[in-house]
């Protein structure tokens, strides 16, 4: 009887381990299933949206004239002070290649106006500067909110020394890399831009990094 008993715990034990055997192999089979299919697919599904952004590309604006791809916006900052104001206008006009890439122009207009002391006679005065130029830049949407952006901007400013008192011109060329977030594609952006060809004795820049805030539509 206790042979018996100890017989019958013992295959209900093995019946317990041979399921528990099946249920492991299946699990594996679905798994390793799962991982083939997975890289199967995966080519497939990478195909796949690059095949819908090049159709998506091939019709986008097919409808629409010109006058749709157009973008319009910019950035502007005034600030006043009893020694230091400025009043910066940058517009921005631009074209959409694409969904995601657009090109277009952004010249730039700075009012400065300083207290300068000549060191000669101790007296303070106030100079005037006003800077201006050309700029043209180019901007690919990674996704829907984030932007990679490149930007070339030319300014024409005056500038005084201090030591000698003279007023001298200057022309700063700078080429500008970076990104900015906009959520949904328009509407307000965030940007910073590194200057990649700043020169710290000729830029109009104190700091090769600039952050802008400016609006799309």
């Amino acid at each position: 009887m206790n042979y018996q008993n100890k017989h019958n715990k013992f295959e209900t034990i093995n019946e317990q381990f041979n399921m528990n055997k099946l249920f492991l192999t299946i699990t594996l089979l679905l798994f390793y299933a799962n991982v083939l299919f997975g890289q199967r697919k995966t080519p497939e599904l990478d195909t796949q949206k690059k095949d819908e952004e090049t159709e998506a590309n091939e019709k986008f604006g097919s409808n629409d004239s010109w006058k749709d791809k157009m973008i319009y916006g910019g950035n502007m900052d005034v600030w006043f002070s009893s020694n230091y104001s400025i009043v910066l206008i940058q517009p921005l006009i631009g074209y959409k290649i694409t969904d995601k890439f657009q090109v277009g122009l952004n010249p730039l207009y700075i009012y400065n106006s300083r207290t300068f002391r000549n060191l000669s006679t101790g007296a303070d005065f106030k100079l005037n500067i006003n800077a201006y130029g050309p700029g043209v830049f180019g901007r690919y949407f990674i996704n829907e909110n984030i932007f990679a952006h490149t930007e070339y901007l030319g300014l024409s400013y005056n500038y005084y020394i201090e030591n000698t008192g003279q007023n001298i011109s200057r022309f700063s060329n700078s080429a500008f890399v970076g990104g900015g977030y906009m959520p949904g594609g328009s509407g307000v952006y965030f940007m910073a831009l590194y200057d990649l060809l700043y020169d710290a004795k000729t830029s109009f820049y104190p700091d090769p990094l600039v952050v802008r805030i400016g609006f799309v539509f």
